[in-house]
């Protein structure tokens, strides 16, 4: 019964992959033939999980990060006329370009680069040195008790309430950058950037 599921699957997704391949322009029907093959993929629960079991807390926002801009190449200028139905079937290109582009781009995007002082870097998380957790825990304590006054005065624009700090606090507890980005109405990129920026900024202030 699950071969004959996962095969009728297959014939699905590439009848509507071929279907959406068959328009040059982005017209209507072209939009609705793509988003017709996105919401089957997405329901078929058939997408990998790349590095599972790596990135703790951030795993999550680095999948969600990963699976839109996936979804949003799928429906770019005319990039599914890059499957190629001779070759094999939509969830094996699908997925190989989950696993081996968009997901190595969100940790990047999500978690910063490796130079970059980064609170939840997956460097900090895997480390079991306690002089490290040590370390996370009194720059965590610094922050949240912002002596200065510096870390809840820098905020995102219009948006007084999402300041370092809070923002901070909330990634501390593990609330994700999805829950966070719905409790203040800000993009989840635009919250991201701006903590990235103070992590910059504030760079002296936590070696000190």
């Amino acid at each position: 019964m699950t071969n004959d599921w996962r095969k009728q699957l297959d014939a699905q997704l590439k009848e509507l992959a071929i279907a959406a391949q068959q328009y040059t322009h982005l017209t209507k029907e072209k939009r609705i033939a793509l988003t017709r093959l996105i919401n089957a993929i997405w329901q078929s629960d058939k997408l990998v999980r790349p590095y599972k079991g790596q990135f703790r807390l951030l795993y999550e926002d680095i999948y969600d990060e990963a699976v839109q801009n996936l979804f949003f190449y799928l429906c770019q200028d005319n990039n599914i006329n890059k499957y190629d139905p001779e070759r094999g079937e939509v969830m094996t290109w699908v997925n190989m370009l989950l696993t081996k582009r968009f997901f190595p781009e969100a940790i990047s995007k999500v978690i910063g680069k490796e130079n970059e002082i980064n609170l939840e870097n997956y460097h900090w998380e895997n480390i079991p040195s306690s002089q490290s957790m040590s370390l996370f825990e009194q720059i965590r304590e610094y922050i949240e008790s912002d002596p200065e006054l510096i870390f809840c005065k820098e905020h995102i624009k219009g948006h007084p309430e999402a300041n370092f700090k809070a923002i901070a606090q909330r990634r501390f507890s593990g609330i994700s950058w999805k829950d966070i980005s719905g409790e203040w109405g800000i993009g989840i990129t635009s919250l991201n950037n701006f903590y990235q920026r103070c992590l910059k900024k504030f760079r002296d202030n936590f070696q000190e």
